[in-house]
């Protein structure tokens, strides 16, 4: 028999203390489901992020560590699904099988199997057995990763259209090596647009921020760039933003991006990853590394208004069209119910 539509009990889990992209993406869906109607609890991320970007509707339960996660996820009475992220929350369901029977749904974050270390890896060939579903956020991940999944790309908000008419280029991602951000700096600075008035806005943080001060200062571009750490607001520093450079060269998804598309902002991006699904042939893409070409392709945007416009509303309109919130959250609840569904008949 199949699963009626009626509102399902979900738990989201993500054993971390942290706030980045995988616990904005949790808040995003968790927010979004709860406000179809359904009952949904978060189970990690930095609390008081978490409650700062989650609906009221939704109830968050702390803890950073997989054996406390597993103990709170058992004691969810009368859960329809569980959806994990990232491999410790994996383990921590299987670690509550023995109580909480729901059946479990995995998102894929990232382009590699399960596990950073030997040790993880081997433990996550046990815990993954007890996964109904995969789910990839890209076609690049699902590339990347064992087994069969079910392509769901990440959604976000619509967002009213910038103006386009500041002077601000805005990195807004980690500063870690697979992010490539020593490849934005270097385009900034061969752009020379800091001698024109306009300046870099650095949001994120990372191993790399020292060593990209210092490459700021070799570069002679300190006036004209600007390191601002981790922004809470997102769509105030978006909406306040003239051009995105995303220099990544193999991102999974790219919630920054996509963030950005939504705003109409023209974004300048590595042609590599899932970069090729987000921007694709609407915006601006350069070859991975090649810093002289995102610097010139920079300065092309920086120089006329209405180019800018005209990027910026082609990737706001391939964001309503292929990336929106209320589709990516359709399509989920579209899996749980199936796997629901499954677990009966089972």
């Amino acid at each position: 028999m199949t699963v009626s539509n009626h509102p399902l009990s979900i738990v989201h889990v993500v054993v971390t203390d942290a706030f980045a992209g995988v616990e904005r993406y949790v808040c995003q869906v968790a927010s979004r489901l709860a406000a179809d109607g359904h009952r949904v609890t978060t189970i990690g991320g930095d609390p008081v992020r978490m409650r700062s970007e989650l609906d009221d509707r939704v109830r968050n339960i702390p803890t950073s560590t997989l054996v406390r996660a597993a103990r709170l996820l058992a004691g969810q009475h009368h859960t329809d699904v569980v959806h994990v992220h990232m491999t410790a929350a994996e383990g921590a369901a299987w670690l509550a099988r023995p109580r909480q029977r729901a059946p479990i749904v995995a998102t894929r974050h990232f382009a590699s199997d399960r596990g950073s270390n030997l040790v993880a890896r081997t433990l996550a060939k046990v815990t993954s057995r007890s996964v109904a579903c995969d789910i990839a956020i890209s076609q690049f991940v699902a590339d990347r990763i064992s087994g069969p999944s079910v392509i769901i790309p990440n959604g976000v908000l619509d967002r009213p259209q910038a103006g386009l008419d500041s002077t601000a280029v805005v990195m807004l991602q980690r500063l870690d090596t697979e992010k490539a951000p020593e490849v934005g700096i270097r385009a900034w600075a061969g752009s020379g647009l800091g001698d024109r008035g306009w300046r870099l806005v650095v949001a994120g943080k990372g191993e790399l921020l020292t060593g990209l001060e210092r490459l700021v200062a070799q570069l002679g571009v300190e006036a004209s760039v600007e390191f601002v750490g981790h922004v809470a607001d997102t769509d105030a520093l978006l909406a306040d933003a003239a051009v995105l450079l995303a220099p990544a060269p193999a991102e999974p998804f790219g919630l920054s991006v996509v963030e950005a598309m939504a705003h109409g902002v023209p974004v300048v991006a590595a042609a590599g990853g899932a970069h090729l699904e987000t921007v694709g042939e609407d915006g601006m893409l350069f070859a991975p590394g090649d810093s002289d070409a995102a610097a010139a392709q920079l300065v092309g945007l920086a120089d006329d208004l209405a180019v800018r416009r005209a990027v910026g509303g082609r990737l706001r309109v391939r964001q309503q069209t292929m990336f929106s919130l209320a589709d990516h959250v359709e399509r989920l609840e579209s899996v749980y119910r199936d796997v629901i569904d499954t677990a009966r008949r089972g």
